[in-house]
């Protein structure tokens, strides 16, 4: 590889733009000043080529506020989904939580047996997937559901005792009668898996409920943490880009690629303020269940006054917008024609 195509190579640091019409001349003046006979680079010149492109890659227009706030508003936006997305991969880490026929065995287990059992699986809009399930026991007791659980490998907490009293009215005379609940719960680990086991017992009624969920592998903060800082950078690095394209483009155009980012902006705020909450209650609860980031763009009402699907139709929206945005500005204008 000769000096020139070295050179070359390190200009990739720059933006394309930039190399195409500045390349030639920095590579020209770099080589007038190569040392007779030297074929590679000195390391302050390839040191001085990589951070200087890099510098150049991050600036923005001069004289451009407008571009300025936009740069802010989509690094935000970007920062917010690259956390979702580091969330999302540290709960690809987490053990599957059990079928509907395992979690049906696990409750009977757990409970001594049991009739009317009833389960439900969900992903919150803020914590990752659990089950939720109960049976009808009447003979239930937190010591023996600890010793089955025990003798299968589970690793169980200290019961923690409860109390309470159950209403329950009674038509033929016309009143309420209250009896007291014996309750209880504890918590159990196993192969991954967190489980928590409540009881509720009076006479002749009991019921056990269990919630099952994955336990902490310890990856969800750094990965989120590292997708927030790389989205960070993305959306600034393609703000920049995106603002160089658009000077040589007619004024036509330039308004169609700023109406278009406003409304992609616009509909994305939503979802990245759902997803930056989310990154707040990550770094701040520790305790079950497991808070993640992404699980703000599952179906479910996030804000009581939102609908079910309305953050990922605006994520989906948005992100269309923004796509049809970046398409405008690769076109390149049609050539200007010279008259003779």
């Amino acid at each position: 590889m000769t000096l020139e195509r070295r050179y070359r190579r390190l200009l990739l640091a720059y933006p394309g733009p930039y190399r195409r019409g500045h390349g030639a001349e920095i590579v020209t003046t770099l080589l007038e000043m190569a040392a007779p006979g030297q074929t590679r680079p000195a390391a302050s010149d390839a040191w001085h080529l990589f951070l200087s492109g890099l510098r150049q890659r991050f600036r923005l227009p001069s004289g451009r506020p407008l571009v300025l706030i936009a740069a802010v508003l989509i690094t935000l936006v970007t920062g917010a989904f690259g956390a979702a997305a580091g969330s999302w991969a540290a709960e690809q880490t987490f053990t599957d939580l059990p079928g509907d026929a395992g979690v049906e065995a696990l409750t009977r287990q757990v409970a001594g047996g049991g009739a009317e059992f009833g389960s439900d699986r969900a992903a919150s809009p803020w914590w990752t997937t659990m089950v939720h399930a109960g049976v009808d026991e009447p003979s239930y007791t937190p010591e023996a559901a600890q010793a089955r659980l025990t003798a299968h490998g589970w690793q169980v907490t200290a019961i923690q005792p409860r109390s309470g009293t159950s209403a329950t009215f009674d038509p033929a005379t016309g009143a309420t009668v209250s009896e007291a609940v014996r309750s209880s719960a504890f918590e159990a680990t196993r192969d991954g898996l967190r489980l928590q086991a409540t009881g509720y017992v009076r006479a002749g009624h009991g019921v056990v409920n269990v919630q099952l969920w994955p336990a902490d592998t310890g990856a969800v903060a750094p990965l989120m943490i590292a997708g927030a800082v790389l989205g960070l950078l993305a959306g600034w690095l393609l703000t920049a880009a995106g603002a160089y394209r658009l000077r040589p483009l007619p004024t036509s155009r330039r308004r169609v690629v700023a109406t278009l980012t406003t409304l992609a902006l616009g509909a994305l705020a939503v979802p990245a303020f759902a997803l930056w909450v989310n990154v707040w209650r990550v770094l701040e609860h520790r305790e079950m269940p497991i808070f993640t980031v992404h699980s703000a763009l599952s179906a479910g009402p996030y804000w009581s006054y939102g609908t079910t699907w309305l953050l990922p139709q605006l994520a989906a929206a948005g992100l269309l917008l923004s796509l049809i945005a970046w398409a405008v500005t690769l076109r390149r204008p049609p050539p200007t024609p010279v008259e003779a």
